[in-house]
């Protein structure tokens, strides 16, 4: 969650943040020097120090220590130094919340009360403890990354699956035949490549801060498009009482020419399916992955599979029995054929006749 302080409770932040750090500093020394990384004896060797040196709290110094034992659990070789801006830790003793829109924070020079907005999930990237919160600054903001545990969703007894297609031109497809397009985030990609190159070429002290300015701003807007999306197929999902089917991507490599390497290169498929993922996960909706293997080849009404089946990207024509639907609505219905054959549901007899229905629908649509 995004912190929103005056100018007033920033600096406190910022004298609280190098404070805090000074200390790390302060005992990472004490731990080097004396080859004690343990919590326990950290705590005997500079507690007390430490309290009366930077005039912090009992349970900063707490804090302090732990997260200097725990820098040393990977690599005690060297001294650790910590960045006078480093992350600080907070426990339930240290931050609280009043409602949903104000944190109670310890600073240096008593508690704030601040302002805060919600954001989204994320990987934790290292060992982290619940009830435990990360004080972070980045790019003059103040960020707290919480810890919480969610109970997942009661699991709802699916009577089919949502297949989803992943692609370029269309980042998902659906086996009912809703698409989402790529075409927004292709004009965001090629829009920031030819603003990046025309300002790194020119080098100029107002072009590079430029350039800081642009880091990130893609890539949020991918990870904007995906929530969307994400979202959209787990809704689904939940409102039809199906489970959903993924491609299993791990280990395909997919080779393209020079220009259009970056366009694949830049492509978040691996994010969208844990997106989905994790939100079917919250409310109990079953996520299986299968094997894409030519599903892009293989008629969803008779199963034959060949090459000259796709006939280009969005065209597809079983060259067995003339079946025509669009590729990826195709592929889509393929993924939800393959998992009802390898996972199947017990209150839904599937097969491959079934399982077509919507593709034939949709090819009258078309």
């Amino acid at each position: 969650m995004r912190l929103l302080p005056t100018e007033d409770e920033k600096q406190s932040l910022l004298r609280t943040m190098e404070r805090f750090n000074d200390a790390c500093n302060y005992i990472s020394q004490v731990a080097f020097t004396n080859q004690k990384f343990g919590q326990v004896d950290l705590h005997r060797l500079t507690y007390y120090e430490a309290r009366e040196r930077f005039g912090l709290s009992a349970q900063f110094v707490v804090r302090a220590i732990g997260k200097v034992s725990e820098s040393y659990r990977a690599n005690r070789k060297t001294a650790h130094q910590f960045k006078r801006y480093s992350a600080v830790v907070y426990d339930d003793r240290l931050l609280s919340f009043r409602d949903l829109s104000l944190a109670s924070i310890l600073t240096v020079d008593g508690r704030r009360k601040i302002p805060v907005v919600f954001g989204e999930y994320a990987n934790l990237e290292q060992r982290r403890v619940l009830k435990q919160a990360d004080l972070i600054f980045s790019k003059g903001k103040f960020f707290l990354c919480l810890v919480i545990d969610l109970p997942n969703g009661t699991k709802i007894t699916p009577t089919g699956y949502l297949g989803v297609d992943f692609g370029i031109v269309n980042l998902a497809t659906d086996s009912t035949g809703e698409s989402f397009s790529g075409k927004a985030v292709d004009t965001v990609r090629e829009r920031m490549t030819k603003l990046k190159a025309a300002l790194q070429s020119r080098g100029t002290k107002s072009a590079k801060r430029h350039l800081k300015k642009l880091s990130g701003r893609e890539r949020r807007f991918k990870r904007h498009t995906n929530h969307v999306i994400a979202k959209r197929v787990v809704e689904k999902a939940k409102g039809t009482l199906q489970a959903i089917a993924l491609e299993d991507l791990s280990g395909f490599k997919v080779t393209v020419s020079a220009n259009q390497r970056e366009r694949f290169g830049k492509w978040a498929f691996d994010e969208l399916r844990r997106f989905v993922e994790y939100k079917a996960e919250m409310i109990g909706i079953p996520v299986v992955a299968v094997n894409p293997r030519n599903t892009s080849r293989t008629c969803s009404r008779c199963g034959y599979s060949d090459k000259k089946n796709r006939q280009s990207q969005a065209k597809f024509e079983c060259i067995q029995c003339h079946f025509s639907l669009n590729a990826d609505i195709n592929a889509a219905v393929n993924i939800a054929f393959r998992a009802s054959v390898n996972a199947p549901i017990v209150s839904s007899r599937v097969d491959r006749k079934s399982t077509y229905v919507v593709a034939e629908a949709q090819a009258a649509a078309l």
